[in-house]
C-alpha cells in the first residue's frame, strides 16, 4: 500500500531486519472469475473485502508459525 508505514519500523537507517508477508484471502473461484473477466477485487481496507476465513487463517497461521520456528533455530 502506498500509505503503509511498515518500512519505518526498521529504524532511520533501516538497521532492523523486517519481513512483510502477503497472504491471499480470496476464494479461488472468485479469483479465477476476476482474472477471466478483468474485474477488480476489493482491497484489504475496502468495506467489500470478504476473505475466505478458514483457509486464510489456516494458511496464515502455518506460514507465520513456520517462520518463527525457523528463526528460533538461529
Amino acid at each position: 500500500m502506498a500509505s503503509e508505514d511498515f518500512g519505518e519500523f526498521g529504524g532511520k537507517d533501516h538497521q532492523i531486519p523486517l519481513c512483510d508477508l502477503n497472504l491471499g484471502a480470496v476464494e479461488p473461484a472468485k479469483f479465477a472469475e476476476a482474472l477471466r473477466t478483468g474485474a477488480a477485487l476489493p482491497g484489504l481496507h475496502s468495506a467489500w473485502w470478504a476473505p475466505d476465513p478458514e483457509p486464510t487463517l489456516r494458511t496464515g497461521i502455518k506460514a507465520m508459525t513456520s517462520v518463527v520456528l525457523d528463526l528460533m533455530k538461529k
